[in-house]
């Protein structure tokens, strides 16, 4: 059971934890003091903490853990001691919430850190009233953060090397994920291509995020082991660098697959490429579950067989002469080395050196460089803690009692983006009243004290199970919770449920008008420095394939950063479309945009996977055309950064349009398959520049 419920379920896991915490607290509390606000006073702490939990090195995890505790003594005490004089209380708010989410900024483990103790803050204003004196709150909070701190660390001590092993076992689920949905384009169905398009997207960016977390933390591991330690970290690197071996591939593209699908008259070579990509994406998934538990890999002899099948089935083809089949061929390769690479995982030889990478450190921004208005974590700042002062007025000058409720709300609702504000509201509002629902007809069915426990530590730990699965679930068991917690405390959590509603309300509406008007980041305007900065790095990509002066760090790091690159140019058409309508501008073109910068990165992922595999120096014809193509990208480099005279434009299309008749040529005379990938690459260089050129003139327009 612990193997499979909690060990294989990082998500199951971390609710136990908290759960354990928890429980121990109240019952100890109930036992020895019989006073429930002591009880949920240290539930609270846990919660706090368990929230704001950072590093996943044990020595790394002390140290933020006790700069946690640090400052929640010390933001719980100002609460407490300020909190009778209102005024001068509202300025410290302001201060400490202004602070604290610009030093988020700095680091990852700060944002942790800080976001648990923006918790403590509101949490201290709820029950400052109950509390007979002003550091029993501060004290409280600081005990139950600190068991829970103890389980963490003792569960981390025993087994160090496990938070590595579930960001990495993420990583390969996420693929995994990835290449299940891309079987759904064996064979290609017109009708389904949007919305294929658009999981892939998504799953995409989920992967790419991943990718860079696994990166975060094992630099993070690094600065904290020793040299006999970094040995075994050294393992988890090439698993890192395996992941991102295995993204090039299965993000790759060596042709429309709907023009694909059409071409092939074999139906059954079609369907088998799909059912192909869902074995691998089954065996990725044992291996990652295999990481979680630390059991050897067993790879599927199935997974064999259906390959020899496949590769038989496309001989066929080959002596057939079908056009397709040069394409169809590229696709097995890539699909086949995917299996290899799963299959001999242990004994993979990776170029990349990993001394390079041991000594890299936690990336960190200068507090100075976030210290402007053009910075978004600023702007970010200032709206939240005008948020939460406007809501700490509201509380004061309507007399609402609990109304800490509203800054609660502000705090978990208010997010970088308006798009992503309003995606949590949603959730926030909806999970609140179906949680008052539920928690009215649960309290009367468990009105007892030992009811009202259970209740707290049943969805507690449903609360952190779905807290990064789905938070309109996780909202509706947190409400429950609240409302058990003020049943165990004053047996009037039915009462305070309507004004916790209305408090929900008012805070969602204060983060809703602040974010939509205050110093707002429509996508329509961050599109052109996207769009650059990932023909950037798909051009620092590319040159890594060819140029041989570059390392395989190099390489590695220029891979990861045209595929983040992309992702945030994804993740901004996405955010559009949730934007108001009059600030959807050029909606379609940013959709074109997207498409084409995606369509470029996977053509350029297929032209390394296929030069990997050749291992043969480039001709001197094949580097005259990837200079053709970096030509093209400068040019749209240079125009999406600066003004540009459009008679150059002129002569790049034309020059263009003439690289891809010659390629095109040879293409058809050889069986060169490396030309053929760079055919695709140079037909959408172009077009990304005709659409870059478009928007460039829209931008002019409006400026005018």
């Amino acid at each position: 059971m612990w193997l499979n419920i909690f060990w294989k379920n990082p998500p199951h896991l971390w609710a136990l934890k908290v759960t354990v915490s928890i429980a121990f607290l109240l019952i100890l509390a109930e036992i020895l003091f019989d006073n429930s606000f002591i009880a949920t006073t240290l539930a609270l702490g846990v919660v706090a903490m368990a929230l704001g939990e950072t590093d996943v090195h044990p020595r790394g995890r002390l140290k933020s853990s006790g700069i946690t505790l640090l400052l929640f003594l010390l933001t719980s005490s100002i609460v407490g001691l300020l909190s009778p004089y209102p005024i001068v209380f509202g300025v410290v708010l302001g201060v400490m919430v202004f602070s604290l989410t610009l030093l988020a900024g700095v680091s990852s483990r700060l944002q942790g850190i800080t976001f648990g103790t923006l918790l403590i803050i509101t949490y201290t204003m709820l029950g400052v009233d109950a509390g007979e004196k002003w550091f029993y709150q501060p004290l409280l909070y600081v005990i139950g953060a600190s068991i829970y701190s103890i389980v963490s660390l003792l569960l981390l001590y025993f087994r160090p090397l496990r938070l590595l092993r579930e960001q990495l076992s993420s990583g390969f689920t996420y693929l995994a994920d990835y290449i299940d949905v891309k079987a759904g384009l064996f064979p290609s169905v017109p009708k389904e291509q949007e919305n294929l398009r658009n999981q892939l997207a998504q799953q995409s960016i989920r992967l790419a995020q991943q990718i860079e977390v696994c990166k975060k933390d094992l630099y993070s591991y690094s600065a904290e082991s020793d040299t006999k330690m970094r040995a075994v970290v050294d393992i988890y690197y090439r698993k890192w660098f395996l992941l991102q071996e295995m993204q090039e591939r299965a993000t790759s593209s060596h042709e429309q697959y709907d023009v694909l699908s059409g071409q092939v008259k074999n139906a059954d070579l079609i369907e088998g490429f799909g059912q192909l990509m869902r074995q691998i994406a089954s065996a990725m998934h044992l291996f990652a579950e295999s990481l979680l538990t630390s059991e050897a890999y067993k790879h599927p002899i199935s997974l064999v067989w259906t390959i020899t099948a496949l590769k038989n089935m496309l001989h066929v083809e080959e002596e057939t002469n079908e056009a397709h089949y040069s394409t169809l061929s590229l696709l097995m390769n890539n699909l086949s080395g995917l299996e290899q690479s799963l299959r001999n995982e242990e004994k993979a030889d990776r170029h990349i050196g990993i001394s390079d990478f041991n000594a890299r450190r936690p990336e960190r921004q200068p507090l100075s460089a976030i210290l402007t208005p053009q910075h978004p974590r600023f702007r970010f700042a200032i709206r939240l803690t005008l948020c939460m002062v406007l809501g700490f007025g509201i509380m004061h000058f309507f007399h609402i009692e609990k109304g800490a409720w509203i800054l609660l709300t502000s705090l978990i609702v208010v997010q970088q983006t308006y798009s992503a504000t309003r995606q949590r509201l949603f959730h926030r509002i909806f999970g609140t009243l179906l949680g008052v629902v539920l928690g009215v007809s649960l309290s009367q069915l468990l009105p007892t004290l030992t009811g009202q426990m259970l209740l707290m530590l049943g969805t507690i730990y449903a609360f952190f199970f779905w807290l990064k699965r789905n938070y309109t679930v996780a909202a509706v068991f947190i409400t429950i919770y609240v409302l058990a917690a003020f049943n165990l405390l004053a047996g009037v959590g039915v009462a305070v449920m309507m004004p916790r509603i209305i408090d929900t309300l008012i805070g969602g509406f204060l983060a809703y008008i602040v974010v939509r008007f205050i110093w707002p980041d429509w996508q329509y305007k961050q599109l052109p420095v996207l769009l650059h900065t990932a023909v950037v790095k798909n051009k620092s990509y590319f040159q890594s394939i060819y140029d041989v002066s570059v390392t395989e760090a190099q390489y590695s790091d220029n891979r990861r950063m045209a595929h983040n690159a992309d992702n945030a140019l994804t993740s901004a058409w996405k955010d559009m479309r949730l934007e108001p309508k009059d600030k959807r501008r050029y909606q379609q073109k940013a959709f074109r945009l997207t498409d084409l910068n995606h369509a470029l990165l996977s053509y350029i992922s297929a032209f390394a996977v296929h030069n990997h595999k050749m291992k043969q120096p480039f001709a001197e014809e094949e580097l005259r055309f990837c200079c053709y193509v970096n030509q093209i990208l400068q040019f749209v480099e240079e125009m999406m950064s600066h003004h540009v005279d459009d008679m150059l434009f002129g002569e790049h299309i034309g020059q263009a349009n003439e690289w891809e008749r010659e390629i095109a040529r040879l293409k058809s005379d050889t069986d060169n398959q490396r030309i053929a990938l760079i055919h695709n690459i140079i037909r959408v260089s172009r077009e990304l520049l005709v659409e870059a050129r478009g928007l460039r003139q829209v931008n002019e327009d409006e400026g005018k």
